[in-house]
This record gives structure tokens, sequence and C-alpha cells, in this order.
């Protein structure tokens, strides 16, 4: 079977974040953590997820012979919602916008930017509302005996006037390893091999002490961390490999 099972993804962790200031600062990437602007749902139902419901109405367009030649489309819209598991002060003020803590008011969605976060060991994806969302609950709420309290909530999710509805982040993802094709050490001296991790957003990173090195004849030369020990005359195959990714340098032992 091909393709890259490295690109398939299994989200096993979650946070959704809401922010009432519309121009509350964002973080600067997926490793910076949200600011004091920003508040968490709190606990989510895992197998609910995050669904993404998309509504547009289209309208084919076609010529005499039954030929299809356009398609109007029109009144694009985006929800996405999240099962809430806590009751805390930001499920509340989505639950009942304008409520207070002794008054229950008749809902109306207030604008908030809400940012949805997935995680998978240190990936991270990150889709942030680039204008506003209007967060109203989906279904029924209630309390049960035998159930845990939760709240569905479907963010509507309004575009810039550019059509932007969310602004990505993302833990850059590795595409490449590279060391150097050649090397030539003399018997019993060290020398050096560094290993360079090329991501998809084209930054680099040197790896070399956390890549797994390897010599195909240990007997000719060894290699630790990227150093490489000349042992016997003659040539070998050093391999580096990194999350997935290897790269080798032929080495030669004078």
């Amino acid at each position: 079977m091909a393709g890259d099972p490295l690109k398939a993804n299994l989200w096993t962790d979650a946070d959704v974040y809401i922010s009432t200031n519309l121009a509350a600062a964002l973080p600067a990437d997926a490793s910076t953590p949200f600011g004091v602007d920003w508040s968490l749902v709190g606990l989510l139902d895992g197998d609910d997820g995050m669904p993404e419901t998309r509504d547009e109405d289209t309208d084919d367009k076609y010529a005499w012979g039954g030929i299809l030649v356009r398609t109007s489309r029109a009144h694009f819209k985006l929800t996405k919602s999240f099962t809430a598991l806590e009751d805390n002060d930001t499920t509340a003020s989505l639950l009942w916008p304008g409520s207070t803590s002794t008054q229950i008011k008749v809902p109306r969605p207030a604008k908030v930017l809400v940012a949805f976060e997935v995680r998978e060991g240190d990936k991270v994806r990150r889709l942030i509302t680039a204008n506003y969302a209007e967060v109203s609950l989906d279904g029924d709420h209630g309390e049960t005996e035998t159930e845990l309290e939760s709240m569905t909530f479907a963010a509507t999710i309004f575009p810039t006037g550019a059509g932007v509805l969310f602004i990505k982040q993302t833990t850059p993802t590795l595409v490449s390893l590279s060391i150097p094709a050649t090397l030539s050490v003399a018997d019993g001296d060290i020398a050096s091999l560094t290993a360079t991790a090329t991501y998809d957003d084209a930054s680099t990173a040197n790896v070399t002490a956390l890549a797994t090195w390897v010599s195909s004849v240990p007997a000719k030369a060894t290699v630790s961390a990227g150093f490489v020990t000349g042992v016997d005359p003659g040539s070998t195959t050093v391999t580096a490999t990194y999350e997935g990714q290897s790269d080798t340098c032929a080495v030669t032992v004078t």
C-alpha cells in the first residue's frame, strides 16, 4: 500500500479556547501558549470530536444538450461543533450568554473568538477564527442521574471581508533529513557529521544529537551522535535516521 503513515493523524488530545475580546492577541505560533484574554472551555467529549458542517446554495447551469457549463455558489456557511463536559464560567457564558449567576436570560449569542486545538505528541494544529464566531447550544441540554452533564455547542464562523475563516497554526512537519554525502577520516581519528532536518515551512534544525546513527561496517568505522571514529582502513556507510527520515554518508577510513 502506497502512502506515508506519518501523515495520518490520530489526535489524542484537544482544547477549545474562547475570547470575548475580539482584538485579543493571537499566539505567535503553534508552540506559543494562549494569553490572558483566552479562556479554556475545559474537558471535551473526544468521541464527539469537533465536526464541521458546510452549507452552501449551488445552482447548476446547463447549455442546450444538457452540458454543464457553470455552477453558481452563494450563501456559504461553516459551523464547527464541540461537546463540553464542564460546568464552568466559560461554558456558562456560552450556554446562557447575557445571564448572571442569579438570573437566566433569553440567550443572545455574543461575538467571540474561538480557537480549536488538537494535539498528538509534539504535533499541534490550531484553527483560530480570523473574524469572529457566534456560539450557541446545538440540541438539548439537561441533567441525568447516569450520564455526565454535557453541552454540545455549534460555532458559526463568520469570515473576514476577504473570505478568510481561520488563522491556521501548526507545528512544522519534517520532510527530509540530510547529512554530508561523503566523509574521510584517518584510522584512529574522530570526525563529525551534522544531521539537518528540513520542515514543510522551509525551516531547518540541527538534529544531530536526536538522530539515530548506524555504521554498516563497524569494523571499519563506528559512529555515535554524529561522531565517526576510524577503526581500520576501508569504507563503510553511515546512516542517520530521525522521525522516519534517513540519509547516508559514504565514509572512507585512511
